[in-house]
């Protein structure tokens, strides 16, 4: 005759199975969670990848049609937006010329407050941005009145440049200038590129406002605003030789669901040549 366990060691018993019951619950749990989050990861990825190939076949598409052999069809370089698409993936694309920005190595803290107030900054950001720009290229070491100079910088691990910034970048080091407005003012800054003047015929109003003499009123700001909006036609590069040797940005952004996007941008210089149609200034 089998003997049975007393009440309290069957009760035992239960509880163990309970909790070993809890413990594998937990453990699937934790491992479909595991697996879930795998899964998430893995379609973030893949998602970023298409978008990034997209991005990448956006910035071929702009090469080849910057370098056709009819001028005529070319694209345009004063920044309008072109739409194309790889897949169901939406791309898209605009073309700068580098010699209609504002080249930041020329101006001086004059270009600087113009382009400040033109963005609507406060007035007392102005006065810091034109004085500590005019301070950084200067070749002393007395700030002015709302500016800054080395010693004001040394707490930061760096001096000011006393020369022209080397770079759009480097206006974030400079008092007055934070990161979003950097950026902000990085859509419309270059740096000068082959040593050229800077060409208002593809150039943004802004820029042909800060670059001239601050008049947003000026004829040239209100005729370049027209072409943008349509109202006249814009201007094209017609002769072969205006096209050997300029420098354009070509700016692809791909976008997918959930506000996800990859973007790509190239500085590229035209040769005019056949055989090398262009050649690759920077990318990324």
């Amino acid at each position: 005759m089998t003997r049975r366990p007393p009440r309290r060691e069957q009760g035992y018993a239960m509880l163990a199975v309970v909790a070993g019951i809890g413990v594998m619950a937990a453990l699937a749990a934790g491992a479909a969670a595991s697996t879930s989050a795998r899964l998430d990861t893995l379609e973030a990825e893949t998602t970023n990848a298409r978008l990034t190939a997209a991005a990448d076949a956006g910035i071929q598409i702009a090469l080849a049609n910057l370098t056709r052999p009819g001028i005529g069809a070319r694209w345009a370089i004063d920044g309008r937006t072109y739409t194309e698409s790889l897949g169901d993936v939406p791309i898209a694309i605009r073309i700068e010329d580098e010699a209609g920005k504002i080249m930041i190595n020329r101006i001086d803290g004059e270009n600087v407050g113009w382009l400040a107030t033109a963005l609507g900054l406060p007035q007392r950001q102005v006065d810091a941005m034109r004085d500590s720009f005019d301070d950084w290229i200067d070749q002393d070491d007395e700030p002015r009145r709302d500016g800054a100079e080395s010693r004001d910088y040394r707490r930061r691990g760096y001096a000011a440049r006393n020369g022209p910034p080397l770079s759009v970048e480097e206006l974030g080091d400079i008092r007055g200038f934070t990161p979003a407005l950097v950026e902000r003012i990085g859509r419309i800054a270059t740096v000068e590129v082959n040593g050229g003047p800077f060409d208002k015929r593809y150039a943004d109003p802004l820029a042909i406002q800060v670059m001239n003499d601050g008049d947003g009123n000026a004829l040239d700001v209100i005729e370049r605003r027209r072409e943008i909006a349509g109202q006249r036609p814009a201007l094209s590069i017609k002769d072969p030789a205006d096209w050997a040797g300029r420098v354009v940005s070509v700016i692809a952004v791909a976008r997918g669901p959930g506000g996800a996007q990859a973007q790509r941008r190239v500085v590229v210089q035209i040769t005019g040549r056949a055989r090398q149609p262009y050649v690759l200034r920077w990318g990324a």
